[in-house]
C-alpha cells in the first residue's frame, strides 16, 4: 500500500494546501480581472454622465462650463489619491485585506440570509478579526516550519 488510496487523509490534506497555494496564486489574477471590469465601468459612466453635464442645453453655458470645471477638479483630486496610494499596484498586504473581506461579506451574507443584524461596525470589527486570525496562522505555520528545519518532522 503506497498510501495514495482514495480516501487517504494525508492525501486530502496535501491536496487541499495544493489547492489553496493555488488559489493564493491566482489572486494577482482575479484582482487585475477586477480592475480591468471597475475601469471599464467606470469610465462608461463618466463618460455619460459628463456628457450629459457638457451638452445639457437647459441650462446657460457658463453653467456647463462650471460643471466641466467641477469634474476637472474632482478628477485632479482622484488622481492625486490614487497615485498617493501606489496607482495601479497592490501589495500582499492588500490581497491579504481582500481574502478577510471576501470571508467576511459571506459570513455577513449569511448571517443575514437568517435575519441577522449586521451592522457596520460589527462588519469593520470581524474584518480586524479575519486578518489577526489570519496572521496568526500564518505565523504559526513559520514558526512550525522552522522547528521542523532545526529538529526533524517528529
Amino acid at each position: 500500500d503506497d498510501g495514495e488510496e482514495e480516501g487517504d487523509p494525508a492525501m486530502d490534506e496535501e491536496q487541499a494546501k495544493v489547492a489553496a497555494q493555488k488559489l493564493e496564486e491566482s489572486i494577482p489574477a482575479f484582482l487585475e480581472l477586477a480592475w480591468a471590469i471597475n475601469i471599464r465601468d467606470i469610465t462608461r459612466t463618466l463618460k455619460h454622465a459628463c456628457n450629459k453635464l457638457f451638452t445639457d442645453a437647459e441650462v446657460p453655458t457658463a453653467t456647463r462650463i462650471q460643471r466641466a470645471e467641477a469634474v476637472r477638479i474632482i478628477g485632479y483630486e482622484f488622481h492625486a489619491i490614487g497615485k498617493s496610494r501606489g496607482g495601479e499596484k497592490y501589495s500582499v498586504k492588500d490581497t491579504a485585506d481582500i481574502k478577510a473581506r471576501a470571508e467576511v461579506a459571506v459570513m455577513t451574507t449569511m448571517a443575514k440570509a437568517q435575519g441577522q443584524e449586521v451592522s457596520e461596525d460589527d462588519t469593520e470589527e470581524m474584518i480586524k478579526q479575519a486578518k489577526n486570525m489570519r496572521a496568526d496562522m500564518e505565523k504559526g505555520a513559520t514558526n512550525n516550519a522552522d522547528a521542523e528545519k532545526e529538529n526533524g518532522p517528529y
